[in-house]
Parts: C-alpha cells; sequence; structure tokens
C-alpha cells in the first residue's frame, strides 16, 4: 500500500470550513457582568438564565451572555459561595451589565454534566460517579497538548510507549490506554490509531470540561468503553471571547502559538481557532546520542458553528483538522534521512480530520448524533516502515423523553463503520467493520433518596456476532452531604495490534502473533462521596474502589525468547484492582484551593496459578495541585504527581536494567499575572528539581542491532524547563 494526498485534501477542507465567517458582526444583544466576593473575584463561578443559557466566569470574575431581547433571571452559584438570582432586562440591539456578589457558603457548585447518562443532569444526580475538570484546572499547569494535562488528574496516568519518538496513552486506574473510550463532545472518534497520536492534537484552550469515567461504560458507549470514558467537552461558541491570543517559549525550543475568534452570523454562533506548535532543538542531556525531545511540528485546526432556539442548542457542526511531522533520533537526522539503514531514526507524519454534528429531530426529545474521522499515519521506525489510515464513521439516534424523576428511559440505536489498513503482516487485507447496535436504560427511584439504573447493549460483530454489554448502577444518598455509588458492567473489545503497541513496529525483536480472540472483561466500581464543612470553608472527599477481572486478554509476552515479542490470548485471566482516594477544597475567604489525590492499585496476571504483575503499572501514585491568587491579579499554581514502583522489562547482559524503578516525583509551578498593559503573563517551570529518569534505550550506539529496545520507559526524560507566555482576549 503506498501513500495518498487524501490527508491532506481533507485538512484543506477542514481549514476552509473553519475560516468561514470570521468578519461577522457582533451579537445582537447580552448581558455581561462579573462576580464577585468580599474577597475578590469569583473564578468560574456557574451563570445561569433561568430558562436559556449558562456559562462559567473567567479567571476575573467576568461573563457573557448572548440572549433574547426581554425580561430574564439570573442564578449565579460557586464552590465556597452561596446561590444569587437577580433579574434583569435586555433591550433590543443593546447590551444589560450587572454585578452579582456571592457570600461565603458551605455548599459546593453542582456542575452539570451528560457523560454518565448521556442526559444533561446534576453531578449529584448522576447514578454514575463523574469526575469533571475544569479549564481554570487545565491552567494551573500550562502545556502544549492534552495529553500532559491528563496526567495530572488522579488515577489516570500518561505511559510513553517509546524512548526514541515519545508516543504515550493515557491509563485509566492502571489499565492501558486503548481500554479508554475518548470521546470529543461526546462522539467516540478516537480510533486506534488516534489512541497513539491523536490526543497531542487537542488544544487545551479549546477545553470547556473534561468529563471522566472511571470503569465500564460499554453500555452506552460502545464495548471498547472497558476502563473508562474521557469526553472533552469544547467550548460553547456564546461564550468565548470575539477573539484571543496565547504566544508562549520554552528555554528548550519549544514555540506555541493560539488563535481564536467567535464571530456570530444572524442566528450562528461560531468558533474558531488555530494552533502551531514547534520544536526544533537537539538535546541529549542523558548523553544516549538520540535527543531527549522530538523535533516536532503540529498544527491543529478547529472550527464550531451551534444554531439556538429560544436560548438552547438545536444545532451543532464542528471539525477539527490536524497535521504532524515528528523526526526523533541521533543529531542532524533530517526527514531526507527517514528509511535509512545507516542512521537510525524515526520519522512519524500523522494526518487527522474529525467532523461532529448533532441536533434535534422532529419527534420531541429524538437527537441524532454522527461524527467521521479520517486518520493517516505515514512513518518508518529505523528502515522499518509503516504506513496506516483508518476511518471511523458513527451514527446515533436517542430518545431522551422528559425526565420525572421516576421513571426516565434512555434507548437509542448506533451504527459504527470502522475502516483499518497498514502494510503489515497482520493486515493483508483492509479490516472493514460494521458494528451495528442498540441500547436501553431506565432510571427509577424505588424508594426515596435511592435511584437505580439497570441498562444493556447489544452490539453485532460479523466475526463474533451478538455481543450483551449490561451495567447497573445503585445511588444512595445517605444524608445531606454523604452519596454511595456502586456500578457494574461488563465489556468487549477487538484489538487492532500495531497501532496499540508500539514495540510490534520498533526495535529488533520478531513478533510473533497467534490467532487471537477478543478480549472480554466484567467491573465492579464503588464510590463514596462526602463534603464535610468547617465553617465556610467546605471539604469534598472521594473514595474509590474498583475491581476489574479480563479473560482472554492480549498480552505481550518479552520473557519467552529475547529475540521475540510473542502475543496471545492469556491461558488464564488479568485483574486491575484498587483503591482511590480524593480531596480537594475551595476556601470562601480567601482566594486559594488545592487537590490531592492518591490510588493504590494492584494490576496483575495469572497464568497456570502464578499472578505476576503487568507492565508499566504503579503500585501507586498521587496527584497534587494549589492556586493562590494574590491582590485579585497575581495568581500562583502548583501541581505535581507521585509514581510508585513498576514492573519494567528485562534485558539480558550486558545490558540489564533493574526490573522496578524507584517511586519518583514531578513538581511544576506557575505565576501569572492579569492586565499586564492588557495582557495576561504566566511564567512556568516544569519539572522544579530537574528528575529524570537517564537514557531508555537499550544499546542506543548499535540501533540496528538484536539487543536494541525502546521499551525502557517509566519517568521523564527531559529535564527542568522553563515556560514564559502571554495571552490576551477581546470581549464581546
Amino acid at each position: 500500500m503506498r501513500s495518498t494526498p487524501i490527508g491532506a485534501r481533507l485538512l484543506r477542507a477542514a481549514l476552509l470550513l473553519a475560516l468561514t465567517g470570521l468578519a461577522a458582526p457582533a451579537a445582537a444583544q447580552q448581558v455581561v457582568g462579573t462576580v464577585v466576593s468580599a474577597s475578590g473575584p469569583v473564578m468560574d463561578a456557574r451563570v445561569v438564565v433561568v430558562g436559556g443559557p449558562e456559562t462559567v466566569a473567567d479567571a476575573d470574575g467576568r461573563f457573557a451572555l448572548p440572549l433574547e431581547a426581554g425580561s430574564w433571571t439570573l442564578r449565579v452559584s460557586a464552590l465556597g459561595f452561596g446561590t444569587a438570582e437577580l433579574d434583569v432586562d435586555v433591550a433590543p440591539g443593546a447590551t444589560a451589565r450587572v454585578d452579582v456578589r456571592l457570600e461565603v457558603s458551605a455548599l459546593p457548585i453542582d456542575p452539570i454534566v451528560v457523560t454518565g447518562t448521556m442526559s444533561a443532569m446534576r453531578v449529584s444526580e448522576s447514578p454514575v460517579k463523574v469526575d469533571v475538570v475544569s479549564a481554570a484546572l487545565l491552567q494551573r499547569n500550562a502545556t502544549t497538548n492534552l495529553m500532559e494535562s491528563l496526567g495530572h488528574i488522579n488515577g489516570l496516568y500518561t505511559q510513553v510507549d517509546c524512548g526514541v519518538c515519545y508516543t504515550n496513552n493515557i491509563r485509566i486506574n492502571g489499565m492501558e490506554g486503548p481500554y479508554t473510550g475518548v470521546l470529543i463532545d461526546g462522539m467516540p472518534i478516537m480510533g486506534a490509531l488516534a489512541s497513539v497520536y491523536g490526543l497531542n492534537g487537542v488544544d487545551p484552550a479549546l477545553v470547556e470540561r473534561i468529563e471522566i469515567l472511571k470503569g465500564p461504560q460499554s453500555t452506552l458507549y460502545g464495548t471498547e468503553a472497558m476502563g473508562g470514558v474521557i469526553n472533552i467537552i469544547t467550548k460553547d461558541p456564546r461564550f468565548s471571547p470575539a477573539w484571543s491570543l496565547d504566544l508562549s517559549q520554552s528555554d528548550v525550543g519549544q514555540t506555541t502559538g493560539r488563535i481564536a475568534a467567535s464571530p456570530t452570523i444572524g442566528g450562528l454562533e461560531s468558533l474558531v481557532s488555530g494552533s502551531v506548535y514547534r520544536s526544533g532543538s537537539f538535546i541529549d542531556d542523558n548523553g544516549d546520542g538520540f535527543s531527549d525531545l522530538t523535533l516536532d511540528t503540529r498544527v491543529s485546526l478547529f472550527g464550531k458553528t451551534n444554531l439556538y432556539r429560544d436560548g438552547r442548542e438545536a444545532l451543532s457542526i464542528a471539525v477539527k483538522g490536524y497535521y504532524e511531522d515528528r523526526l526523533a533520533g541521533p543529531e542532524g537526522f533530517t526527514f531526507d534521512d527517514r528509511g535509512s539503514s545507516s542512521l537510525y531514526g524515526e520519522s512519524i507524519r500523522t494526518s487527522r480530520v474529525e467532523l461532529l454534528a448533532r441536533g434535534g429531530l422532529p419527534v420531541e426529545n429524538l437527537r441524532a448524533e454522527s461524527s467521521y474521522s479520517f486518520h493517516e499515519q505515514d512513518s518508518f521506525y529505523g528502515d522499518t516502515g509503516y504506513f496506516a489510515t483508518q476511518q471511523i464513521g458513527f451514527g446515533q439516534v436517542v430518545w431522551d423523553p422528559a425526565r420525572n424523576g421516576l421513571s426516565d428511559w434512555l434507548v437509542g440505536a448506533t451504527l459504527r463503520l470502522d475502516s483499518y489498513d497498514d502494510d503489515t503482516p497482520a493486515t493483508p487485507t483492509t479490516d472493514v467493520r460494521v458494528i451495528p447496535g442498540v441500547f436501553v436504560e431506565n432510571s427509577i427511584i424505588p424508594i426515596r433518596d435511592v435511584t437505580l439504573l439497570a441498562g444493556a447493549r447489544l452490539d453485532h460483530q460479523e466475526r463474533h456476532g451478538a455481543i450483551l454489554s449490561p451495567r447497573v448502577a445503585l445511588k444512595w444518598r445517605a444524608a445531606d452531604q454523604t452519596t454511595f455509588r456502586a456500578n457494574y458492567g461488563t465489556g468487549f473489545r477487538v484489538v487492532q495490534l500495531f497501532t496499540e503497541d508500539h514495540a510490534a513496529v520498533t526495535g529488533a525483536r520478531e513478533v510473533v502473533v497467534d490467532d487471537l480472540e477478543p478480549e472480554r472483561s466484567r467491573s465492579f466500581t464503588f464510590n463514596a462521596n462526602q463534603i464535610i464543612e468547617f465553617g465556610t470553608n467546605p471539604m469534598m472527599i472521594d473514595l474509590d474502589l474498583f475491581h476489574t477481572r479480563f479473560s482472554n486478554k492480549i498480552i505481550p509476552d518479552y520473557d519467552v525468547d529475547p529475540d521475540q515479542i510473542v502475543y496471545a490470548n492469556l491461558d488464564g485471566f488479568a485483574v486491575t484492582r484498587g483503591v482511590s482516594l480524593a480531596l480537594n477544597q475551595n476556601f470562601g475567604t480567601t482566594p486559594f484551593a488545592y487537590t490531592l489525590g492518591f490510588t493504590l492499585q494492584d494490576v496483575f496476571v495469572e497464568e497456570a496459578g502464578v499472578p505476576e504483575d503487568e507492565f508499566f503499572a504503579a503500585d501507586y501514585q498521587g496527584v497534587w495541585s494549589a492556586s493562590w491568587t494574590f491582590a485579585g491579579r497575581v495568581t500562583a499554581d502548583y501541581t505535581g504527581n507521585l509514581i510508585g514502583p513498576m514492573r519494567l522489562p528485562e534485558f539480558d547482559a550486558p545490558f540489564q536494567r533493574p526490573t522496578r524503578n524507584d517511586p519518583y516525583t514531578v513538581h511544576n509551578v506557575q505565576a501569572s499575572v492579569a492586565d499586564v498593559a492588557g495582557f495576561d503573563l504566566y511564567l512556568g517551570v516544569k519539572n522544579l528539581f530537574d528528575f529524570t529518569q537517564g537514557s531508555p534505550l537499550v544499546d542506543p550506539a548499535n540501533p540496528f542491532g538484536e539487543n536494541f529496545d525502546t521499551s525502557y520507559v517509566f519517568g521523564p526524560i527531559l529535564g527542568r524547563q522553563l515556560v514564559l507566555g502571554l495571552r490576551v482576549a477581546g470581549s464581546r
């Protein structure tokens, strides 16, 4: 199979769509204002128009809401504060201005989420535990891509799969990246190829919030969401700045530029943006002859247009294009050297286009949602080429009747078309999968303060027939500030091997693949949520227990033969289990907030009665963050990670390495200053104490030899980095 220019053509189409309407006029009328307290602006305050739209105040407490002319009621709330209501009159073609003052309270904000049940509901009402990560939390550690941001969330871990090109994936509760369903605005468009490189193309500046579900979610989101779901909710065009600019530069040669605009054309609200990332410096602090930072060029384009009726979304269309050119290897390695048998390097070119659409149908409470993604990877690992394309088309119709609180139904039908092809022996012909499915769920309240949810999904796979994925969830509100949740579900997954295990196409080992059967899982999770009132400084505590048992699990065996990687279904079972604790507190009397998280996990496989730890699954991990605002303008942020010991690959003499790492921590600090000559400035130091694991490469002096290996990665390769940036935005 050979390369095709279709990726470039699709990217050009995405660019044209994204740039539509840049010169449009401003909204006809709107309400703007600020949310303050006795100690200054209230960040992330939730501003809701009763019977209309809603938004979240920015770091300075500012908000803007386009509205139809008329009389409206605003309801404003925030973590650590009470709720305020006020009436506002909006005249035709005018801007109404209001100031809202909140008083401190011990009750936390209760955001609305959609991922747990596919229906908009408050977190406290959802029978499924949902973790919500706000855009403000992501900004506490400025990053160039979303993958890095996710690594600072409790229970999530960014695993690097290759010590040359630094491809990575996200683990939830110890489970490998492919077990996680990644959604963009609720659409499952991240296929196997994208699980390796696609998340690097999501710009954190486009994210309104991230909703995370840990545990089985196959019933609603397909049989491959065995470990959990990460739903990336992009910004609402109505509440985005009229325009914004974000520029940053690091001392290791990383340059990032972002620009966005939010035009309005008649009744259409739009958001268009573009970002460029470039790293061009060769750095080899560990002395292995290979760069500690890839030479990288990334371009990401995004366009989104929404139509609203009566203040509610009636139609949404979005398009995203992504291109990356990544080079990794010794100093002097260029694109002209790709495929060379004398100079080892790795070159990966990625082109990706995503289209999303959703809207209501003529039947009340019936909606249709669809997505399409095209992903093309053109790469060389030394003199081994790997070219692959994947296309995913997805559509679903969902009936979500009016909720009455006693018996709420959700019924849907889905169709997924997955086309995958590569030039490896594992894919002699294009692999096309047509997967129809139906699902149904019902949520009832059998007794007061108890919610019971039960549902099932039936998918049909051509090779494996009908697959049933049931789930049951129970929520008990034991007291006003005490809630318990329990969930049970099953999962099913067909593996696309070479897209999910980077070791299969790098290094010198021969790959041996048995006749693989699909993996299956049974999972149970339990959550206890407690709010403790410390005067006006409430603390929220979450305790989670999780247990997943896999059968037919596919695991690479590095030990059967030092010259081979053998892929086969496990003749036994695998288990992921553990406990997680998270604390967060927002002080109402002072502008200070913090989060703490710790996860203890046991991830192992058992074959012939002998348990053995899985590779790269840490025994424990922790995260923390703290944010303090001084004088209403200067914010200091501190974030960090703790990673415990994990099982690592073994190598023969003379290339032995420790088979378990020592625990380590990574610390990041950032200072932001608002409104300096109209700009917001930020200065960050990543990996403050300059911790690195040393070279991840085995026998790097002989990369074409039989001992060369790139998989020994358990910690940071790049040391301390200094980042300086500025942001500026125009109000609507």
